[in-house]
């Protein structure tokens, strides 16, 4: 290979070693990228010029193959019972159902260790005194294999947890004995240390407000932070303030530099203290990819400048995207990892032409801090203008560089991003001084006070701006999930902006237009021509979808966990009702996480007397809010119709008269019959056997009542309703077995615990039944 070839070589390499991981996270079969190695590492040593430059990118692909089967797809242990012992390497949370969880390392199952470590939850009242991180713990529990996304685009437990270096899951506290570690634990005495001083910032003259953003900006704990907080800093696009990474591991490398600078130390000493502060500081934050990222950023470049070779930003960045995936290949699929990337790639590629545009040259009178016995005040003006516009180049190109990863995971276009980012940021930076000097200092106290005063209110003056904007009305265009014409949108954008590239001015313009228009039409809605019935994995809970055309109708929407809602968001879907057939959590509880990801809810129609029967006052208050904001409240019994562009929803259940208040509000469940292009649902609810035969209407679809629980769905109500196919949403296969024995030999069954997402489509010949998880087939009467 030339000289110019090895030079180039290791961004092309690192695309190269991505595509592998994503294909061998498809495939899970080591041996096709082992014998792919082999021969491209032949061709490598046999060939030279562009073939061995070739070879080299086919290894890649070969390693990322082989490493992505490995890292998606380990090999774990049997799932059961074990006698478990690990020390706590995490925070011990606790849930508001009472459930505990926290991390587990160095485990053993049985006296055997376990690669990797565990997550591990329990259920208690409280969190146990003793159980803090660093403590060892034996007990006695059940070991399972953590689960993936059940509907499209869902949350997946199981490659989340992978990124963290989690392969199980650990259930239960039998026996439960907490002692001190038997042997020695880095990440352990780091977990310890790490909550120490989270707990002395919270109970610091910082006040627990600012003392929990402290934690958070400074060692990466969130979980005192205000979920409207959040989820305002989101809406500006500044999340990345609240969680460390390259800014915050870049103030701190600022001290540290001053710190060297008037030491005098080597280039030498200074690199191996660089790399001994941040290696601790990644332990002390949990081990996160984040800081890691930034982290080996830093220590790449400033080994580069030591030896006088200093690489281009796309050449270190190609070479911590090459090292980071090589350690943790999971890390590809990150919204965190993608976005730390993109804005550095961002920064690299299109920031450099932005400051040509901005700033063609340095102020002739530029001020610096060495020229202080000259200083003058034109000059200290120039410069302020100087460095704000560079700073504004650099920030428009992070901003373009985390363009489509933002737009993936939040589905929101920051308005006032590009205008509020660089002033907030330098405040945030200033808050983080201060909050390391007064974590610093806590040990005295006479000089932390000082500190802790004025970082209370930097805090709260930080935190009253962000408040402020995050309520002003169109602050974020909420667009629906970018796609494929997205991704060649923004590689029209990022090739008319790279400086990089020799292009006309004339071309830039028109790949730029290109660019922006392509982007603009990706992110509209289409219409939707079909119609569709599609019943979420939810868990023991049920949330539904009717999508007929260009109307929406929602049928219970579930848990808090916010399924249904992610899939609304993604798609910029607003319902123009939701139905919930009763006001228990497991069907209503949904109604927070629309109301939390502002999907507006123009109608919710109820069960006639609905809030008479026994449910919880939370359920009551969740509706109180919505009228209170505008909803309009309607009542539905028997008899009542809803007209759809492919036919009708009609109520057969409740009667009026027929039911009681303070009763189970199970037995006043609604009953829909759902008929659409001349198919017929019968959508039970969780309707009990007391009264599921006033509803038994023959249908060629059933949506099994109450999960398929024993108290309903009887023989006799079966025989009457006589279906093609039964839908159930149950939380287990256990339930969904169980249920088979009970149905018909000519009824199929598909159950949300085994097929994931079920879509029904509906066409003038029939219906189809699609499963999420396409290798579940669906179970047959001899199965």
């Amino acid at each position: 290979m030339t000289a110019r070839q090895r030079g180039w070589l290791l961004p092309p390499l690192a695309l190269s070693l991505a595509l592998g991981i994503l294909l061998g996270r498809q495939s899970g079969a080591v041996w096709p990228g082992l014998a792919a190695l082999g021969l491209a590492l032949a061709a490598a040593v046999l060939t030279l010029g562009r073939r061995r430059f070739c070879a080299l990118l086919a290894a890649g692909l070969a390693l990322g193959f082989l490493r992505g089967a490995q890292a998606y797809h380990p090999a774990l242990p049997a799932e059961g019972e074990y006698m478990i012992s690990g020390i706590v390497c995490a925070e011990v949370e606790s849930s508001g159902s009472d459930q505990i969880r926290t991390v587990l390392t160095q485990v053993t199952l049985d006296g055997i260790p376990l690669r990797g470590d565990a997550y591990w939850t329990f259920y208690a009242e409280e969190i146990p005194g003793t159980l803090q991180p660093g403590r060892q713990v034996s007990f006695q529990g059940s070991l399972y294999h953590p689960s993936g996304a059940s509907n499209p685009e869902d949350y997946d437990f199981r490659e989340d947890l992978l990124r963290r270096g989690i392969r199980v899951g650990l259930y239960g506290a039998g026996e439960l004995m907490i002692t001190p570690p038997a042997s020695f634990s880095l990440r352990g005495a780091a977990a310890s240390l790490r909550h120490l001083l989270i707990r002395a910032l919270r109970a610091s003259p910082l006040g627990e407000e600012a003392g929990g953003y402290a934690a958070a900006m400074l060692l990466g704990n969130r979980t005192s932070l205000s979920r409207e907080d959040r989820s305002a800093f989101s809406r500006l696009g500044i999340a990345h303030i609240l969680s460390v990474s390259g800014f915050h591991v870049g103030v701190l490398i600022g001290f540290l530099a001053l710190l060297f600078r008037w030491l005098r130390l080597p280039q030498g000493a200074r690199l191996g203290l660089y790399a001994l502060v941040l290696g601790g500081y990644v332990l002390l934050c949990g081990s996160g990819s984040p800081v890691l990222r930034a982290s080996l950023l830093l220590l790449l470049s400033h080994r580069g400048r030591m030896l006088r070779r200093p690489r281009s930003p796309l050449h270190l960045l190609a070479a911590a995207w090459i090292l980071m995936l090589l350690w943790s290949p999971v890390q590809l699929t990150g919204l965190s990892f993608q976005l730390s990337f993109g804005a550095v790639l961002g920064i690299a590629l299109v920031s450099p032409f932005l400051r040509q545009l901005f700033c063609p040259a340095p102020p002739p009178h530029r001020q610096r801090l060495s020229s202080l016995r000259s200083f003058s005040l034109r000059g200290a003006l120039q410069t302020c203008w100087w460095n704000l516009r560079v700073s504004l180049a650099a920030g428009l190109g992070a901003q373009l560089g985390v363009l489509l990863p933002s737009l993936n995971g939040f589905q929101e276009l920051p308005l006032l991003a590009w205008l509020i980012n660089i002033p907030l940021l330098f405040w945030s930076g200033l808050i983080i001084g201060v909050y390391w000097m007064a974590l610093i200092t806590l040990p005295l106290p006479w000089l932390s006070l000082p500190f802790c005063a004025l970082g209370r209110e930097m805090t709260a003056l930080l935190l009253s701006c962000v408040r402020f904007l995050g309520r002003l009305p169109g602050i974020a265009l909420w667009t629906q999930a970018p796609n494929l014409l997205s991704a060649l949108a923004l590689m029209l954008l990022l090739t008319g902006l790279c400086a990089m590239l020799r292009l006309s001015a004339r071309t830039r313009r028109n790949l730029v237009v290109s660019g922006v228009l392509a982007l603009t039409v990706s992110l509209i809605p289409l219409p939707h021509g079909t119609t569709e019935y599609l019943q979420f994995s939810v868990g023991s809970a049920d949330a539904a979808l009717l999508w007929d055309r260009d109307a929406a109708v929602v049928i219970d929407t579930g848990y808090e966990d916010g399924v249904l809602s992610n899939y609304l968001h993604r798609r910029r879907l607003t319902p123009d009702a939701v139905i919930l057939t009763h006001l228990h959590a497991d069907h209503a509880g949904g109604l927070r996480a629309l109301r939390e990801d502002r999907i507006p809810v123009p109608v919710i129609y109820l069960p006639d007397r609905a809030e008479l029967a026994e449910v919880h006052p939370d359920m009551l208050a969740l509706l109180e809010e919505y009228l209170q904001s505008g909803t309009e409240i309607r009542r539905l019994s028997a008899g009542d119709r809803l007209t759809l562009p492919s036919g009708e929803i009609t109520v057969l259940w409740p009667e009026i008269l027929k039911t009681r208040t303070g009763q189970d509000a199970n037995l006043s469940s609604l009953v829909l019959r759902l008929l659409l292009k001349g198919t017929s649902l019968l959508q039970m609810g969780d309707l009990s056997g007391t009264y599921e035969m006033y509803a038994a209407s023959p249908s060629d679809l059933l949506k099994v009542a109450h999960h398929g629980s024993p108290s309903s769905s009887s023989e006799a109500f079966l025989a009457a309703v006589r279906p093609q196919t039964a839908l159930l949403s149950c939380g287990s296969a256990e339930r969904h077995a169980q249920f088979r024995q009970r149905l018909g030999a000519d009824t199929a069954l598909y159950s949300t615990a085994v097929h994931g997402l079920l879509t029904v489509r509906f066409t003038e010949d029939g219906y189809t039944v699609t499963p999420f998880l396409p290798e579940a087939a669906p179970t047959e009467p001899n199965e």
